[in-house]
């Protein structure tokens, strides 16, 4: 931020500095050279008056007549040279219009800058927000949502700096524009190919895109991922998703096995996997799934409660920015793990507000529902085109680190996609 103001400074003092010294400089001094130069016309008369007097074509009384003349006109023409140019009343109005441009200029260079430009931008450019927090106001996003748009615009000019993009891709994620994140980590890869992490947030955001149904896209960046790196976090828990959605259920359970090995004992994500490991022996076996009470030590996590209940609703002040005929979309994600919605809802904005029920019922994938999830973050996304994925212009909203039985939650989509 010191580094734009110095160059604006810089530009303003080279502006004034074209602008004043010629506003301040005197007079050229060529009024004495015009003097000088009327009196040497004059004493040129003068000496052919005499020569005409001393060959008798002039008389005395007719050159001294003459002579007379000659001398009243020049001072006639010298008084009113000296009227004419007013060297000091010149020099007093470039001195004041010196002044004022001085004051002038910088004045509207700021109002101009405030009216026409974006100071946020420039603030918020120097660090951008990895996660977004809880109850963030609508002015925080929208700073974030500039930073994120200045990152872009600063890499369009640096395309081989990986970690901009990389932190791009991440940035998008958390916005919601999972496109706009695949097309980022492509040009990671672009430029570090075979990274096995960056594969499988590739595959992620490749799944949120296509609201979780896996294509031959994410599969093959899973592929790619393990065989770069087979104990890679990610890409083992979306390979075990994508072989029980598949019914292969053997496939998942190795996958998911090898990871559960790789998890801190007890930890939120060690319960997730031994849930889905539960229901993929189930599977494999024919026998029913075990309940995620008995499956999961997290303590008050039946899959029987794991109801999030709240009222969905727009801010007032982008109502008019949307058609009454727009589709809502509510949505839970796990606040770690893969992103593929564990519950949805859709209806339109001549429905809202509304209060709303996400539990199992409103599970994509039996294999990915409400009740095996710790913390998740309930989002809520206005699209013009029908599309849950986030696009340009659409409104969205979340809410981060609620729980699976949370109530009387207020989500409100009051941030506009850039």
């Amino acid at each position: 931020m010191t580094t734009l103001w110095l160059i604006v400074v810089v530009l303003l003092l080279a502006t004034l500095l074209c602008l004043i010294p010629p506003l301040l400089r005197r007079a050229p001094a060529a009024q004495a050279a015009a003097d000088d130069n009327v009196r040497a016309f004059y004493l040129a008369q003068r000496e052919q008056l005499r020569r005409d007097l001393k060959n008798g074509s002039l008389s005395a009384e007719a050159q001294a007549r003459a002579e007379e003349e000659m001398q009243r006109d020049l001072l006639q023409d010298l008084d009113l040279r000296r009227a004419r140019t007013a060297p000091w009343a010149g020099q007093r109005a470039g001195v004041a219009a010196a002044c004022l441009l001085s004051v002038l200029i910088p004045v509207a260079a700021v109002l101009l800058y405030g009216q026409l430009g974006n100071p946020r931008a420039a603030a918020g450019a120097a660090a951008i927000p990895a996660e977004p927090h809880a109850g963030a106001s609508g002015a925080s996003s929208d700073d974030m949502a500039l930073a994120i748009n200045a990152l872009a615009q600063r890499l369009r000019g640096a395309p081989d700096d990986a970690d901009g993009w990389y932190m791009l891709a991440r940035s998008y994620e958390t916005l919601g524009r999972y496109a706009d994140a695949v097309a980022a980590y492509q040009q990671v890869l672009r430029l570090v190919p075979g990274q096995a992490a960056v594969l499988a947030d590739l595959a992620d955001a490749l799944l949120s895109a296509n609201q979780g149904a896996p294509d031959a896209a994410s599969v093959a960046a899973v592929a790619q991922a393990l065989a770069a790196q087979p104990d890679q976090p990610k890409a083992l828990a979306l390979a075990g998703m994508m072989a029980l959605r598949r019914g292969d259920a053997a496939e998942a359970l190795a996958h998911w096995e090898r990871l559960q090995a790789l998890l801190p004992p007890g930890s939120e994500a060690a319960r997730q996997i031994q849930s889905n490991i539960a229901q993929a022996r189930a599977m494999a076996t024919g026998a029913p799934p075990a309940p995620a009470a008995a499956a999961s030590a997290a303590p008050g996590a039946a899959a029987s409660t794991a109801r999030i209940r709240g009222r969905a609703s727009i801010a007032d002040a982008l109502r008019s920015q949307v058609a009454p005929t727009d589709t809502v979309f509510i949505l839970a994600r796990p606040e770690d793990g893969p992103r593929m919605p564990l519950a949805i809802l859709r209806m339109q904005v001549a429905d809202l507000p509304r209060d709303f029920v996400l539990d199992d019922s409103s599970a994509m994938s039996p294999d990915a529902t409400l009740s095996r999830a710790g913390k998740v973050r309930v989002e809520i996304r206005v699209s013009r085109s029908g599309a849950a994925a986030a696009r340009p212009g659409d409104l969205g909203g979340a809410l981060s680190d609620v729980g699976i039985q949370a109530d009387g939650l207020e989500l409100v989509a009051d941030t506009v996609v850039r």
